[in-house]
């Protein structure tokens, strides 16, 4: 997470309290390795150090490209905790990971079998998202909660009738449409703490997730149901319909499926080959390098307008 965010250090959820009832069990050490955050390069040196390196990551996003170059398909123990919809590579570069942690059943067809060892792992923190404390009346009709991003339909929630409000992090929206957004009557909120966050889930009535498919809000739904709101989401989203009837899973059990699959591994010996490791390791830089190849044209063209433009500007 760039520390320039909203989020960064208060972004509390299901995982992070899943690590913090992993770390009862072994030790962990957190590593930012976000591009813009000025200790990247010296975090990502770290990363060989560990046992086992868990990644929270979507695939080939900055973790886990991070990851990739730290390790360069060696033998170290690691496990892909995927963070977001995107659909798997290919098979053989999906074994550069011992283990895979995906988060909905609409996820497992495009990883259960496909890889020896995908394990589904998910959960909310209980202690805080739970029908405790309940308002007497909910007296807010429609509640949107993440990014004012364009993967998130936030602008749906001007269709919506009543008290709507939106939270969470809007270090990255546009000014326009958080102007847009006020001006149809929509109450801004931006980042709130956890305990916070469950009391707006607990005064909604509806929590209102129009996320596209590759737009999150898996989350939302299970954080808003354990509070008891009704969950209303988009017709094209298989996806977050795949939560919507699930047995919403606490931080309990995301933390126990992570350990027991990270101990089968480590201890188990449920490995992945390291030839076969390596093949995916070399199999993902040639992907790398041919889109490259591919993009070259297009990027000696942007960097010789660039470079003219820096030499007229230099004679004016």
């Amino acid at each position: 997470m760039p520390k320039i965010s909203d989020a960064y250090d208060k972004d509390h959820d299901g995982f992070s309290a899943a690590m913090e009832e992993l770390s009862k069990y072994h030790e962990l050490e957190f590593i930012n390795v976000h591009p813009y955050n000025d200790d990247a390069k010296i975090n990502q040196r770290k990363i060989p150090n560990a046992d086992f390196v868990l990644v929270r990551s979507d695939w080939d996003w900055y973790p886990a490209r991070a990851t990739d170059k730290a390790l360069k398909g060696g033998q170290k123990p690691v496990g892909l905790l995927i963070a977001g919809s995107t659909l798997p590579p290919s098979e053989i570069e999906m074994l550069r990971y011992d283990v895979l942690f995906y988060e909905t059943p609409w996820y497992q067809q495009f990883v259960e079998g496909k890889h020896p060892f995908a394990v589904r792992a998910f959960g909310i923190d209980s202690r805080f998202m739970n029908l405790d404390s309940l308002p007497q009346e909910r007296d807010i009709d429609y509640l949107m909660v993440g990014r004012l991003a364009n993967f998130k339909r936030p602008w749906l929630l001007k269709k919506k009738i009543g008290k709507r409000v939106a939270l969470g992090d809007f270090s990255s929206a546009s000014k326009n449409l958080k102007i847009d957004l006020q001006d149809s009557g929509i109450e801004l909120l931006g980042q709130v703490t956890y305990q916070e966050l469950s009391e707006y889930y607990k005064r909604a009535k509806i929590v209102f997730v129009p996320c596209e498919l590759q737009g999150g809000g898996e989350r939302a739904i299970l954080e808003g149901r354990a509070c008891g709101a009704q969950i209303e989401i988009q017709s094209d989203n298989p996806k977050l319909e795949s939560l919507l009837t699930l047995e919403i899973p606490s931080y309990i059990d995301y933390s126990q499926k992570i350990r027991k699959s990270i101990e089968a591994v480590v201890y188990g010996g449920q490995r992945v080959s390291p030839n076969d490791k390596k093949i995916g390791y070399m199999a993902v830089q040639k992907r790398i390098l041919l889109d490259k190849i591919h993009r070259l044209p297009s990027t000696i063209k942007i960097r010789s307008v660039n470079l003219f433009k820096r030499i007229q500007q230099s004679y004016e």
